[in-house]
């Protein structure tokens, strides 16, 4: 069997971990040895060194360990690695300052070497010292700079911080605090060590400090995130603790806290930003703060100064400013709404934001008034995108991008589901609270009402629509009717009216007798031409309702005891010349049912399957005799139906009828 063989990448990311963790291990027991040089006979000016051990050597472990974790994650990244060489040197440090300390001052002989590992460990904690707030400042957070000119403050920090560590062995003044009382083994003239600070170390570590939180903080203001997610996350967390970590006036132990947590603010900054949301935090707490303080600081002002113009006044100036506090309470209360609504939105002030809803609402034109509702919620909570679905998922109304996830809410009015309503989501570390979703929940059931509205306003202007135009059809059709048929045979009529009474002049009543007889034909076609058309007039009830409304109207009318009963499922439009046809057949065979069935039950129903209207009519009457003529009813339905390039038929027996009739749902 062949092994897979690894990629070099992944080969020299295993060594990478096997060494920090070898330098972990390493670090452990070096203070273990330090700890147990620290329970040796000592001399009493070795008493403060144990709490010195115990300070520096458990930072150095715990850097060491932050920075293989780092090291374990991102082995690609940099600062692990300086977090795990500067907590290696400060455990070094320890180690090297319990054997030579111990060494030189109270090993009976000195420990071999003792005198020159107390002076190496004079300078090795400078590195843990300077190495945060340059180096990796500038190498946050991906380890790599951000350009070219960076490396000019990066090397100053590197030779700043290692002028001292060169020098200081050197130095009788550092290696009194390692033996006090003993003299290092080399020493260099007095002069060099006051070059090397005034003349190198000073002036590189601050030129260099400048420059890269100058330069950070420029990276701050123009970065992307999430870049400026981490850089925030420093600013705001690593700053502090560099300040108390520097500051000389707090207790040992607390800036022994302030610097193991630095490593591990930045492993989190590069590892965990995106769960933090310190760019959230931050802005609000800046802009939240600020306003706060204006408003405090304005408040105490005016009450300072009244109270001190007052105090001359036989008032006493105590009460007179108490007074004058008491006066500007509510005024200091309406600035600090004004900050709370600034930084959180409405979400303090539910009731405020319904009300602007109403008052932007009131004021849009109908085409902007589900824009402008979308726009008063977003505002409310500080979401960047709303928008509203229909029943059938369709969006009707959106304000900014399509929201693609975000809290949703139902739209209901009088138990109907009208649509719903989504919220964009915001920052990932910026999810809604409790407090702004109990908000768009109440403004839900505003914009539910206003859905309802434009839903009603739109189905009313479609059946207007239609309506018009069935009677912009029907005149069209009345129009035809009477110029092609009635208006030319009444014309005929008249010409052979003129005819007969010429002839009748003439003394021919042969002749007279033949046109009369003619246009007494003509008559009986033009009256049955006009029952053509009144026959062919759409029904004033499907006006005034829908066809549904209008066949159970009918069927109200002329039922008397007989039971009928309507189901119907049509689209929700019809063609003008389908809708009037499905109307004259219903009621026609309802009106046949009635008149001719003797039947106690009718059921009508009107179903669309594929492109086609199904017509049925169904009574449990005596049926039709055999050997009964169509009458004029049947015809006029079939008529009808096959106008319409549909069909009907009928089925009797002696237990009921059926009529079965098929038309297109749009005419032909």
């Amino acid at each position: 069997m062949y092994r897979a063989s690894r990629s070099p990448q992944h080969t020299g990311e295993m060594v990478a971990r096997t060494v920090a963790w070898a330098v972990v291990l390493c670090s452990t027991v070096a203070l273990g040895c330090s700890v147990w040089i620290e329970t040796l006979p000592r001399s009493e000016r070795l008493e403060d060194f144990t709490n010195f051990v115990w300070i520096v050597g458990t930072v150095g472990v715990e850097w060491v360990i932050a920075g293989a974790a780092l090291i374990h994650l991102r082995p690609h990244n940099v600062l692990g690695w300086l977090f795990l060489g500067a907590g290696a040197l400060n455990v070094l440090q320890v180690i090297l300052a319990a054997y030579g300390g111990y060494g030189v001052m109270a090993a009976q002989p000195a420990w071999p070497g003792a005198a020159w590992a107390a002076a190496a460990s004079t300078g090795l904690w400078i590195p843990s010292a300077l190495l945060t707030p340059t180096i990796v400042v500038a190498l946050y957070p991906n380890g790599r700079l951000p350009s070219r000119w960076w490396r000019w403050p990066v090397i100053g920090a590197a030779v700043a911080v290692s002028l001292p560590v060169l020098v200081m062995p050197f130095d009788p003044t550092a290696y009194e605090d390692i033996a006090p009382g003993h003299a290092p083994p080399a020493v260099l003239p007095s002069w060099v060590p006051t070059l090397m600070l005034w003349g190198g170390f000073v002036p590189l570590l601050g030129a260099s400090i400048v420059a890269i939180w100058a330069g950070t903080i420029v990276r701050l203001a123009r970065s992307e995130p999430p870049e400026r997610q981490q850089l925030a996350w420093f600013v705001c967390a690593a700053g502090p603790l560099l300040t108390f970590t520097y500051v000389d006036v707090l207790p040992q132990q607390v800036v022994a806290l302030c610097a193991a947590l630095i490593p591990v603010v930045v492993a989190v900054g590069v590892l965990r930003y995106r769960m933090l949301g310190i760019e959230i935090v931050l802005r609000r707490g800046l802009v939240y703060g600020a306003l706060t303080a204006a408003v405090i600081a304005l408040y105490l002002g005016v009450t300072v100064l009244v109270g001190s113009a007052l105090d001359e006044r036989p008032l006493p100036g105590v009460l007179a400013a108490a007074l004058v506090a008491v006066s500007l309470t509510p005024a200091r209360d309406r600035l600090q709404r004004l900050a709370d609504r600034l930084v959180y939105g409405a979400r303090r002030d539910p009731l405020r934001a319904i009300a602007q809803l109403g008052d932007q609402v009131a004021v849009a034109g109908e085409p902007d008034l589900l824009p402008t509702a979308l726009q008063a919620v977003s505002a409310a909570v500080r979401a960047p995108a709303a928008s509203v679905t229909g029943p059938d998922g369709r969006c009707i109304g959106c304000t900014g991008e399509l929201p693609t996830s975000g809290p949703t809410f139902p739209l209901q009015v009088g138990g109907r589901f009208v649509g719903e309503l989504q919220v964009a989501d915001r920052a990932p570390a910026d999810a809604y609270g409790e407090t702004e979703t109990r908000l768009l929940g109440a403004l839900a059931p505003q914009v539910a009402v206003l859905v309802r509205a434009l839903e009603l306003t739109e189905a009313l202007e479609t059946e207007r629509n239609r309506v018009i135009g069935a009677t912009r059809a029907e005149r069209d059709r009345i129009r035809h009717d009477l110029h092609d048929g009635l208006g030319p045979s009444l014309s005929g009529m008249g010409l052979g009216l003129q005819a007969a009474v010429d002839t009748l002049r003439v003394g021919d009543q042969a002749t007279c007798a033949t046109l009369l007889t003619r246009i007494g034909d003509e008559v009986v076609i033009a009256v049955q031409e006009i029952r053509r058309i009144i026959d062919g007039l759409r029904p004033i009830a499907l006006d005034a309702m829908s066809l549904s409304e209008a066949i159970r109207r009918h069927a109200e009318a002329v039922s008397g005891s007989l039971a009928v009963e309507v189901t119907v499922g049509e689209p929700a439009e019809l063609h003008p010349e389908v809708e009037t046809a499905a109307y004259r057949i219903v009621t026609e065979a309802i009106t046949n049912t009635v008149r001719h069935a003797a039947a106690r039950h009718c059921h009508v129903v009107l179903s669309a399957r594929d492109g086609v209207l199904h017509i049925t009519v169904t009574d449990d009457g005596t049926g039709m005799p055999a050997g009964t003529t169509v009458g004029i009813g049947l015809s006029s339905m079939r008529r009808r139906a096959e106008a319409l390039t549909g069909t009907l038929t009928i089925e009797s027996t002696a237990s009921g009828t059926v009529l079965t009739a098929t038309l297109p749902l749009k005419a032909p």
